[in-house]
C-alpha cells in the first residue's frame, strides 16, 4: 500500500511539473514564430497528407515541446530511413533556443483540433 501511495504521489508531482512546463511558453511569440512551420503542418497546424506533415492544432504542450527537442538534439531525424524525420530535424535546428520550443508549444496546444 505505501508503494502504491508512493507511486501516486509521484505521478501528481509529474503531472504539476508537466502543467507548469506547458505554461512556460508565449502563445502569441509561438504564433509568430510557427509561421515556418506552417508550410508543412498548415496555417491551421491541421497537417498536410501530400508533405507527409501530421495534424498538431491542440496537441498538448509538453508533447510538442518534446518531440521538438528530440529533433533538435538528434534523438530524432538521423536515422536514414526515417525521411520525414530528416525532414523535420533542420527545421526544428531553426529554433533559437528552449523558450522558442516552449512559445510554439503553447501556440500549438492553444489551436483547436
Amino acid at each position: 500500500m505505501k508503494k502504491l501511495f508512493s507511486t501516486l504521489i509521484s505521478l501528481t508531482l509529474l503531472v504539476a511539473a508537466v502543467q507548469t512546463a506547458s505554461a512556460a511558453g508565449d502563445p502569441e511569440r509561438g504564433k509568430t514564430l510557427f509561421t515556418i512551420c506552417t508550410t508543412c503542418h498548415g496555417p491551421d497546424a491541421r497537417g498536410m497528407k501530400e508533405l507527409n506533415a501530421p495534424a498538431l492544432a491542440g496537441r498538448e504542450a509538453w508533447y510538442i515541446a518534446r518531440q521538438l527537442q528530440n529533433f533538435k538534439s538528434g534523438i530524432r531525424g538521423k536515422n536514414p530511413a526515417d525521411l520525414f524525420g530528416q525532414q523535420m530535424a533542420p527545421m526544428a535546428m531553426t529554433l533559437p533556443d528552449a523558450q522558442a520550443i516552449d512559445d510554439i508549444a503553447a501556440y500549438v496546444e492553444s489551436l483547436d483540433k
